[in-house]
């Protein structure tokens, strides 16, 4: 029962955040909300209400692994939200939802060594800290983050089996970085042999999403290696440690609000000198510890093997729970035995923590016709930015995921990862603007401030952006003939599983198609199977001779179908599980 009243003031608390906007039918607009995070799930629930799995997604980067991003959330149960309910309101309960489950769990945690009152105060002071709130607009590390409190109960508890579901909806809800650091505090906690099995559940039921993840970050630009300043981006100074305590901007952008509050930093002072008698607040001190010498940036970050790793500053929310388990422990120590006085504190801290973060609150109307040009731009052939882009003009530069709306074609992705070889090629077009360079790659409209000379055409405009058209860009399909230089166009359709071709070939030659080759790409003429070549080390071929062809490409994501059968087999095993340990 007192778990209940636990649950449902700290479900009503974060509610008041939400309320506004569900009323109004708005969302959440700044930053990554709009042009990354609200088209990436409109066009995956676009997707998905087709009865279609979005494999692959051909309108960014020339073709990217869609299904292979786990930011997706295809197979997340809280994204199904978007399947469901109308997207502003799918939006925000998401977003809520995630709120919800981190206060629960952190309550649930806290709870095993304290008061009720002191848990849900210590709940609240992590739900609304700014670090919390700094991830609702890059939402797959808060839907990960949410699941680590929890992830931390079940290790102390002993519950090895809802330990290894919670781990996999950590990977599952798209940041497996704090997925993989979830793993590791579990692993810290839990020293025992059934760790084991937690680690076998949590891989077989994200087995599905997982396998697809390592095969697409194995050909990634993660592995070949990131320069040191995109490695330390955002790391978070002296200086901006001192902004927990005190309101005010930081140098680094990840974490836009790092205050927790004066009066939870001082609780959590008091709770850090029972450290001497508590294992628990040693363990507490320590992940705030490494959370804070990590956060900072040290370059032992750019020396790993695998660089997967940036933004520092994504550590402040691991320190922000570390915090308020100690805030948990100074309450403890100080409060009077009165149940009313927790519930005061618990206002307070809220009327404290929301009001700094109110910038990252706020809702506009979700419209997906933003983008201020024609649809013929970026309808039948691939946009480039050139130059700097300018943040304050998203729309203009169609920033972000925004192409995804009118399903247009861009060069570049927004992506965390993308393919390795793809990013070398659209490098070297930048490096080397040239207007044969750009119309070999297939690019037909340029994005820049600068004013460029024929054969370019200026077509549109927006802001302080113009739009150019190269009107002799190699189309999306045609043929070629060896030794001539005339091509043949071909008529194409392009979906997230398959690409269909058609063509009147006056000679033998190839057909080209400038999506990117990728592990999974099969190749049909006229129903026969043929070899697939790679044309100008990025995109796909294959040999067609004179006359008239079907060509098509099938997409068969790679180890899609093992993370399937284990993922399948690993939840009938530990159904049955769970009913021999009933039945006994």
């Amino acid at each position: 029962m007192r778990h209940r009243f636990a649950f449902i003031l700290l479900a009503l608390v974060a509610a008041t955040i939400f309320i506004p906007a569900l009323v109004t039918g708005e969302v959440f607009s700044l930053r990554d909300h709009f042009d990354y995070f609200q088209p990436l799930r409109f066009f995956t629930a676009e997707q998905l209400l087709t009865g279609k799995l979005p494999f692959w997604n051909p309108y960014s980067a020339s073709g990217e692994p869609w299904f292979a991003n786990p930011q997706t959330g295809v197979f997340y149960p809280p994204a199904w939200l978007f399947l469901i309910l109308p997207f502003p309101a799918a939006y925000m309960l998401f977003l809520l939802a995630h709120l919800v489950i981190l206060g629960w769990g952190a309550y649930l945690l806290f709870s095993r060594t304290a008061s009720e009152g002191a848990a849900i105060a210590g709940a609240a002071a992590l739900m609304f800290s700014g670090p919390v709130l700094s991830l609702l607009d890059v939402q797959n590390n808060l839907a990960t983050l949410a699941w680590i409190p929890l992830a931390l109960w079940c290790a102390a508890e002993g519950a090895w089996r809802r330990g290894g579901l919670v781990l996999a909806l950590a990977f599952l809800g798209g940041e497996p970085f704090f997925a993989a650091l979830a793993a590791l505090l579990y692993l810290c906690v839990r020293r025992k042999r059934d760790v084991l099995g937690t680690g076998l559940v949590a891989f077989g039921i994200s087995a599905v999403q997982l396998l697809p993840f390592l095969e697409f970050v194995s050909t990634s630009d993660r592995v070949a290696g990131m320069g040191d300043a995109l490695i330390l981006r955002d790391s978070m100074s002296a200086g901006d440690w001192l902004r927990v305590a005190v309101p005010g901007p930081t140098q680094q952008q990840f974490i836009p609000v790092v205050y927790m509050g004066l009066v939870v930093l001082v609780l959590a002072l008091i709770g850090s000198t029972t450290a001497r008698r508590s294992s628990a607040t040693r363990a507490w001190l320590a992940l705030l510890a490494g959370s804070i010498l990590i956060s900072m940036g040290p370059h032992l970050l750019t020396r790993l093997p695998l660089t997967l790793f940036r933004y520092p500053a994504r550590l402040v929310p691991i320190a922000a729970i570390a915090v308020a388990a100690l805030a948990v422990v100074g309450w403890e120590r100080v409060r009077p035995n009165r149940r009313w006085v927790d519930l005061v504190i618990v206002l307070a801290l809220v009327a404290d923590l929301l009001p700094r973060a109110a910038s990252l609150l706020q809702t506009a109307e979700f419209r997906r016709d933003v983008v201020p040009y024609p649809m013929q731009i970026g309808a039948r052939g691939k946009m480039l930015r050139f130059g700097e882009v300018d943040p304050r003009h998203r729309l203009a530069w169609m920033s972000g995921y925004l192409n995804l709306y009118d399903h247009r074609f861009d060069a570049f992705t927004a992506a965390p990862l993308a393919s390795e070889r793809y990013l070398r090629m659209y490098r070297q077009l930048l490096e080397r603007p040239t207007f044969e360079n750009f119309a070999n790659a297939g690019i037909v409209h340029i994005f820049t401030r600068y004013e460029l000379p024929p054969p370019w055409f200026a077509v549109a405009s927006a802001e302080n952006v113009w739009v150019y058209e190269n009107r002799q860009a190699f189309p999306m399909a045609a043929h070629f003939s060896p030794g001539s230089h005339a091509l043949r166009h071909a008529s194409w359709t392009l979906d997230t599983s398959s690409a269909r071709i058609s063509v009147n070939a006056p000679r033998d030659g190839v057909l080209v198609l400038r999506q990117q080759a990728a592990r999974g790409w099969k190749v049909t003429v006229d129903g026969v199977p043929a070899q697939a070549l790679v044309i100008d080390g990025v995109f796909r071929g294959v040999d067609v001779r004179a006359g008239r062809h079907e060509i098509v490409w099938m997409y068969d994501p790679p180890l899609f179908f093992a993370g399937c059968v284990m993922t399948i087999i690993t939840l009938l095993a530990l159904q049955i599980s769970v009913f021999v340990k009933r039945s006994r």
